[in-house]
């Protein structure tokens, strides 16, 4: 499944009104087919121009994303 999203600013602005956080809305269904549910920690890596969202079960860590 692919669907394209846009990084929306979040948070307090600094003193020149810029946002340094983002968010994007995974929907359920998106979810679903990654085996995960709303509210389930992850793990958030950056890595040579990826985010990868991984669920956060430290038993079964990919560190070869």
């Amino acid at each position: 499944m692919v669907r394209k999203k846009t990084l929306s600013p979040s948070g307090a602005k600094d003193d020149e009104g810029e946002y340094h956080n983002v968010h994007v809305n995974i929907h359920e269904d998106e979810l679903a087919v990654a085996g995960m549910d709303i509210g389930d920690e992850v793990f958030v890596r950056v890595r040579e121009g990826k985010i990868i969202i991984q669920q956060a079960d430290a038993d079964d860590v990919d560190h070869d994303l």
